[in-house]
């Protein structure tokens, strides 16, 4: 009982600190294709946190094509990357706006793909 005790709390801890923060949005199918991806990276500083925001389409340019899926990949596996949250447009619409927010003390990187359908 006390070893299974144990190796149910290694278990727990194994589990909590290997969590990413991946935002999935809608599904991609067949005759989707990519219309936006972007690596976006950046440093932490001490009591500091760091934010970004990527819009799509860039300001001044036009999308004709409608938002089909957004993934949002947190490549740190740790479970010291940010959080991404979309404020404005999304899944239907053809713009997005999706603000990335680090942890205090830590950085992000995060890739970001758009599928969408012309």
């Amino acid at each position: 009982m006390r070893a299974l005790t144990i190796f149910t709390l290694f278990c727990l801890i194994a589990a909590y600190s290997c969590q990413s923060h991946d935002l999935v949005l809608g599904q991609a199918t067949y005759g989707d294709v990519i219309i936006y991806k972007v690596n976006e990276y950046k440093y932490g500083f001490p009591l500091f946190i760091r934010t970004s925001i990527i819009e799509y389409p860039e300001p001044g340019q036009h999308n004709f094509a409608y938002i089909k899926a957004i993934y949002v990949k947190d490549n740190e596996r740790d479970g010291t990357g940010g959080y991404p949250t979309i404020s404005a447009g999304g899944i239907g619409q053809r713009f997005v706006k999706i603000k990335l927010k680090s942890q205090r003390n830590y950085g992000f990187n995060f890739t970001v793909t758009i599928y969408g359908r012309y």
